[in-house]
């Protein structure tokens, strides 16, 4: 009896024991998992918090970026006064568009447009300077013409107090008005009237000695045909064709060794391998016929550099000799026969003034 009642005991007190055990690892378990779930809320907590601190960062950021235009404006103007018949000088003022945050930002003059600008008339005029919405203006004053030329030939009336680009527009437009050209094989005998010896009707003066030679053509053995302006800058062929190449006023008698030396080089103050000097005699009559070129022939352009096509030089030192050798009768009687020719005059023998009116008051470029 008593062994009976030991194992009741012992099997109640293990019993007791397992129920206590698998309580206690159910407890461990919940405790566990619920730390689990609030670990991996937690977690999924924080990444939401990430994510919209970073969102709230970009839109900052985005919107720091984008700052707006505010306006338009003219800082700098170098230039407030303009000769009747030039052009407006784009270099001569600063354009700035203005930020919200106080920024400027530089435009080019492809960038904005600019109204406004006549100067066939003196006064004040207001330039307008645009870009998207934005505008901006400031004034400049025409002046008066101070040409102080009195044109007398009707052939240049409308050239009349005019300076500058207008009147450079003007004279070619007179130069081009019933201009009948020639081949260059024309000037093989027309030049012998062109540039006749004063003092004996059948020799020409050539250009670069002075000599005076037999003016009858024997295809370039005594004399050649010379171009002022060379023709490998003009961009032409002499020959057939009616062009640039063929203009009486571009050629002269040379003598042939002095043509070849010469080549195209431009023309200067010394002779070196790029550059040619003439003789005093004639470095107007150069100087007028180049003049003479550049406004005949809009392709045309007289620099201060090393010439590329359509281009000769040096402007400086042909503004001088125009000066420095004024027109004289055998200029003028040149521009006579060529004008019976061509049905065109070189204005700038008829008015070797006009050679300061128009390039003195070009824009610079």
């Amino acid at each position: 009896m008593k062994n009976y009642f030991r194992k009741i005991i012992i099997f109640g007190i293990a019993f007791f024991l397992s129920i206590l055990l698998v309580g206690c690892d159910y407890f461990s378990f919940t405790t566990t998992a619920a730390t689990t779930t609030s670990s991996v809320t937690t977690t999924t907590s924080s990444l939401t918090t990430t994510t919209s601190t970073t969102s709230s960062s970009s839109d900052t950021t985005a919107t720091s970026g984008s700052t707006s235009y505010v306006g338009l404006e003219v800082v700098n103007i170098a230039q407030t006064e303009y000769n009747i018949g030039t052009s407006f000088d784009y270099s001569s003022i600063v354009v700035m568009l203005d930020k919200s945050d106080g920024s400027k930002i530089p435009l080019g003059s492809s960038i904005y447009s600019m109204s406004g600008f006549d100067s066939s008339t003196p006064g004040v005029i207001t330039i307008t300077i645009s870009y998207s919405i934005y505008q901006t203006s400031f004034d400049i004053t025409i002046l008066e013409s101070t040409t102080n030329l009195d044109i007398t030939m009707a052939y240049y009336a409308s050239a009349q107090d005019l300076t500058g680009q207008q009147l450079m527009d003007i004279l070619h437009t007179i130069i081009n008005t019933g201009y009948t050209g020639h081949d260059y094989y024309f000037a093989s005998t027309a030049l012998s009237t062109t540039d006749k010896d004063p003092a004996n009707a059948s020799n020409v003066i050539l250009v670069y000695t002075g000599y005076s030679v037999s003016g009858t053509w024997d295809s370039g053995a005594t004399w050649n045909k010379e171009h002022v302006w060379p023709q490998s800058l003009l961009g032409e062929t002499a020959g057939s064709s009616i062009n640039m190449a063929s203009d009486l006023h571009n050629l002269k008698p040379a003598n042939p060794s002095m043509n070849s030396s010469r080549s195209n080089k431009y023309y200067d103050i010394l002779t070196t391998t790029n550059t040619f000097e003439p003789r005093d005699e004639v470095k107007g009559d150069i100087a007028r016929i180049l003049f003479y070129m550049a406004t005949m022939y809009t392709i045309l352009e007289l620099v201060d550099q090393y010439p590329n096509v359509h281009q000769m030089a040096l402007l400086s030192v042909l503004l001088e000799w125009n000066a420095l050798d004024p027109v004289d009768d055998f200029e003028r009687n040149r521009n006579e026969v060529i004008y019976g020719y061509q049905n065109n005059r070189n204005p700038y023998i008829d008015y070797p003034e006009l050679v300061d009116l128009v390039w003195d008051n070009l824009p610079t470029a």
